[in-house]
């Protein structure tokens, strides 16, 4: 039987319309098209502030997200990840990552993300992890299990894997990088204590942790457009996706991220995390 992994304060009452599924998908190819323009192709890389690069390509993809979203839903919110936020006390926000793994993007490798979560209340509620290069998406929709496409077709529903033991898990992380001392520490004994770990996954990671293809994804020092869409795409495949406290992924949380297949695994990993 599938179970769902939202917490109990969820309310999936309100049924989601439709529509904002199909249009959800219209914007992951609108930025992919803008992405694709450019991957293994000539262009220009800047670092921002926090020394982490952006591109020509990042910033067309979310521009033209933004644009679609004025035109269709101009009542709605977004927080993007390049253009900033606007109306985030709307009803309904669209958080908006045009190329999460820009790193992978720069590289030309094809693990990089357009990430895209729809809001309601601080909660997401509809999740899409599209992969440009690969013809990969995952769409996560509150209430409903996650469903996986190739290309233009729909291959079904996906579901999260069990792990018997801690020390059977395999763990995927984007890079070790990315913690501060005290995540890093944190980090260290949940690694120490798994069967194996692998780092350069960036978004993928929570796929294959919905497709039942590994065990466990941990990270931290993230923001609401990298991880509000792996909450809707994981807990719809059953799996069980929170920040390092165990809470529920929010806009307010705090960047930190474990996802896992099943509930056993997740405890025994925030029990290593939350240690001293």
């Amino acid at each position: 039987m599938r179970r769902f992994a939202y917490a109990e304060t969820n309310d999936v009452s309100e049924p989601i319309d439709p529509e904002l599924e199909t249009f959800a998908h219209a914007l992951a190819d609108a930025a992919g098209v803008a992405a694709l323009r450019y991957f293994r192709a000539g262009f220009d890389v800047e670092l921002k502030e926090d020394a982490s690069p952006v591109t020509q390509a990042d910033r067309e993809a979310e521009t033209a997200m933004r644009a679609m979203i004025a035109q269709s839903y101009p009542a709605h919110g977004i927080m993007g990840e390049e253009h900033g936020s606007e109306r985030l006390d709307a009803d309904l926000v669209w958080v908006l990552d045009p190329i999460d793994g820009t790193r992978a993007f720069v590289n030309g490798i094809p693990l990089f993300a357009t990430l895209i979560a729809l809001v309601r209340d601080g909660e997401p509620i509809l999740g899409l992890n599209a992969y440009p290069a690969l013809g990969e998406r995952w769409l996560g929709v509150q209430g409903q299990p996650t469903r996986h496409w190739y290309g233009a077709n729909e291959s079904g529903e996906v579901q999260a894997r069990a792990c018997a033991s801690i020390d059977d898990v395999r763990l995927c992380t984007t890079s070790p990088d990315m913690f501060d001392a005290g995540h890093a520490a944190r980090y260290a004994k949940l690694k120490d204590a798994v069967r194996d770990t692998r780092f350069g996954t960036d978004a993928w990671a929570y796929a294959m942790v919905a497709s039942g293809q590994t065990d466990m994804a941990a990270e931290a020092g993230m923001q609401p457009y990298d991880y509000l869409s792996h909450a809707v795409v994981v807990a719809g495949a059953g799996g069980i996706i929170t920040d390092w406290e165990g809470q529920p992924l929010r806009m307010d949380s705090p960047g930190s991220v474990l996802a896992a297949g099943d509930a056993d695994r997740h405890a025994e990993a925030l029990a290593l995390l939350r240690s001293n």
